[in-house]
């Protein structure tokens, strides 16, 4: 089975083409490949601190909106940081703008029903904050990776991969329905898992 390289694969979708392409507002293009890479982790980090999906998707919108805008007026620099921690940063002050106007509210109407289980009334602490983050940071590479290992891989070596490893299927099981043999189970487990590191390996230094 050959596996081409994260670069020859992935060329233009690095997270410099996208910081490239960003820099021109009319690149709706390298817009879109933007929002399609991180808007699904940003509503999932705010659905994990119990947004709304609706007010995810508002916090994920603005998010990205703020950090194309710093980005443009030369707030970001690549040299200095990871995007991901700027993403994080702008990420969790929409997420604390977003609990202010919330008190606000509830301030306003005193009576409102609460079940107790806010999640900033809970732990609004940094730390638990970024935890969730890299947790999402972290599942979106792998996400982006298996993706990838998708398309490069035959059909049936993936279908093997994802009933034994991913589904936790038996190898006699797998074997017996795809027709193929244990030992090519194993192979197909062996090979994807060690494209996967090298994939997500490269899909950590580019986000």
């Amino acid at each position: 089975m050959e596996l081409s390289s994260p670069s020859q694969t992935a060329q233009s979708t690095t997270g410099t083409y996208i910081l490239d392409g960003l820099r021109s507002p009319a690149n709706q293009t390298v817009w879109n490949l933007y929002v399609d890479r991180y808007r699904p982790m940003l509503i999932a980090f705010g659905r994990k601190l119990t947004l709304s999906e609706t007010d995810a998707e508002d916090v994920a919108q603005q998010t990205l909106i703020e950090f194309c805008n710093s980005y443009r007026d030369g707030k970001y620099d690549r040299e200095k940081g990871r995007l991901r921690d700027w993403l994080f940063g702008i990420a969790r002050n929409q997420i604390h703008n977003f609990q202010r106007r919330r008190r606000d509210r509830e301030v306003q109407a005193p009576h409102a029903a609460t079940d107790g289980t806010d999640f900033f009334a809970m732990q609004s602490d940094d730390d638990h904050l970024r935890n969730e983050w890299e947790a999402q940071w972290q599942d979106s590479v792998l996400r982006q990776s298996l993706a990838q290992v998708r398309e490069e891989v035959q059909p049936a070596s993936y279908e093997a991969f994802d009933l034994f490893a991913l589904q936790d299927w038996p190898a006699a099981k797998v074997a017996e329905k795809l027709g193929i043999t244990e030992n090519a189970v194993f192979g197909a487990k062996r090979r994807i898992l060690r494209r996967l590191r090298e994939i997500s390996t490269y899909w950590e230094s580019e986000w």
